[in-house]
C-alpha cells in the first residue's frame, strides 16, 4: 500500500478529473506509480487511459480511493480533506450500500415559505434516513453541529408535511408506511452522539453505527409517516 502516493493522487486530482503522470513523477518514480495503478486495479478501481498517456479519474473512483486508504491506515484527517462535499456524500452512500440501503442524493423541494435540500436519503424499509453531510473542520464544531441538527429537523418536518407530494421523488410510492429519521454525518473523527435525539455520526464511525443500528434505535428521533395512496391536491 503506497500511502504517500495515494494522498498525492488525491491532491493532484482534487480540482481536475485527470491524473497527469508527469506531475506524479515529480513526487515518486515510475515503478511505484505503475505498481500503485496495478494495486488499485485489483480492487476494482481502474482508471481510464487518455490518448495523451495520462488517466481519467471520476468522483466515484476518488471516493473509493479514500475508503481504500482509510482501511489501510492512511491518516484520516489528511485523506478526507482532499474530498469535495459531493464526494463526501458519495462516501456515505458507499458505506450504506453494504447494509442494504438504497441511496438518493440531492433531493430539492419547496414550500410556500422556503426551499429545502436533503443531501442524502437512505432507504431500507421501513426506515428513511435523511442525512445532512457536514464536510468541514475548524473550531466550534459542537456549536456548528448543534445548529446543523436544528436545521435538519426543520428540513425533516417540512418533508414529512409534504411527503405525499415527494414520495415519488423518494421512490417510496409503493410503501404503505415509513419511519423518517433525521441524521448528521460529519468527517470529523469523533464519537457518535445525539442532540435532540438526532444522531451525529462521524464518518469513521458510520460502519459501526449501521452495524449497531438497532442498539441505537430507542434513542433516535423517529417520525412515522403514512405512505398509502392518497389523492393529492
Amino acid at each position: 500500500m503506497y500511502k504517500k502516493l495515494l494522498l498525492v493522487v488525491l491532491q493532484k486530482t482534487k480540482d481536475v478529473p485527470y491524473l497527469l503522470l508527469d506531475e506524479l513523477k515529480e513526487e515518486v518514480n515510475l515503478y511505484k506509480i505503475n505498481s500503485f495503478l496495478r494495486e488499485i486495479e485489483q480492487i476494482g478501481i481502474q482508471l481510464q487511459p487518455t490518448i495523451d498517456g495520462n488517466f481519467q479519474i471520476t468522483r466515484e473512483q476518488r471516493a473509493q480511493l479514500v475508503l481504500y486508504g482509510a482501511k489501510n491506515g492512511v491518516d484520516w484527517d489528511k485523506i478526507i480533506k482532499q474530498l469535495s462535499w459531493q464526494e463526501f456524500e458519495l462516501l456515505t452512500t458507499m458505506v450504506s450500500d453494504e447494509f442494504g440501503y438504497i441511496a438518493k442524493t440531492g433531493l430539492n423541494f419547496s414550500t410556500e415559505e422556503r426551499k429545502y435540500q436533503i443531501d442524502v436519503i437512505l432507504k431500507n424499509k421501513p426506515y428513511i434516513l435523511l442525512i445532512d453531510c457536514k464536510h468541514f473542520g475548524g473550531t466550534g464544531k459542537q456549536s456548528v453541529l448543534r445548529t446543523a441538527v436544528t436545521e435538519q429537523i426543520i428540513r425533516t418536518e417540512a418533508l414529512v408535511i409534504n411527503i405525499n407530494k415527494l414520495k415519488s421523488k423518494i421512490n417510496v410510492r409503493k410503501w404503505k408506511k415509513g419511519i423518517i429519521i433525521p441524521m448528521i454525518v460529519t468527517w470529523l473523527d469523533d464519537s457518535v452522539y445525539f442532540h435532540e435525539n438526532v444522531p451525529v455520526v462521524p464518518f469513521t464511525k458510520l460502519h459501526s453505527f449501521f452495524t449497531n443500528f438497532y442498539l441505537y434505535i430507542d434513542d433516535i428521533l423517529q417520525i412515522p409517516v403514512n405512505l398509502s395512496e392518497e389523492k393529492e391536491n
